[in-house]
């Protein structure tokens, strides 16, 4: 599954992606002919991408509900990830990394637009969430951009819903 959009486009990871960027991130660079930055994946996506991947093995149908790669031109600038299926009210929540070297430029407004579009335009797909902390401006302001609202606040933490 591929997402694209102006100046960026997300593509889902598929069990033989996770695989290369289990073992080998420089094969998935050249299988899609892009550049990866040299701290990517970061560490949250190599703890997901086992989960995933074992996800992707019991049910091909579990693809796009995990793991997509962000990027701009040749290069990857981040990714954004659906944390799980859809619970029985429909709802997702959503997460993203963007490389330091392209924050600030609407790559995560754009991806996380994107991406939420592509999510309710799915039959099972009626709320999605994220979060950030108070602290992240940078955030707060991409989630807002993406059409995202202030659904409440808890200690440090701002949860934001689409729709």
């Amino acid at each position: 599954m591929i997402i694209t959009g102006q100046e960026l486009t997300l593509r889902a990871v598929t069990k033989k992606d996770a695989e290369l960027l289990l073992v080998q991130p420089e094969k998935y660079a050249e299988k899609h002919g892009i550049t990866i930055p040299e701290r990517w994946p970061h560490v949250h996506l190599n703890i997901y991408l086992p989960l995933y991947h074992e996800l992707l093995l019991r049910d091909i149908r579990n693809q796009g509900y995990g793991p997509w790669v962000i990027t701009t031109d040749t290069s990857i600038a981040g990714d954004i990830t659906i944390q799980s299926m859809p619970n029985d009210k429909g709802e997702i929540w959503i997460g993203y990394h963007i490389e330091p070297e392209e924050r600030n430029k609407g790559v995560a407004s754009k991806a996380i637009k994107y991406l939420s579009e592509w999510a309710i335009s799915q039959s099972d797909i009626k709320r999605i969430y994220a979060e950030c902390n108070h602290s992240n401006v940078s955030s707060m302001k991409a989630l807002k951009n993406a059409g995202y609202l202030l659904h409440h606040r808890f200690k440090t933490v701002d949860v934001y819903a689409y729709p």
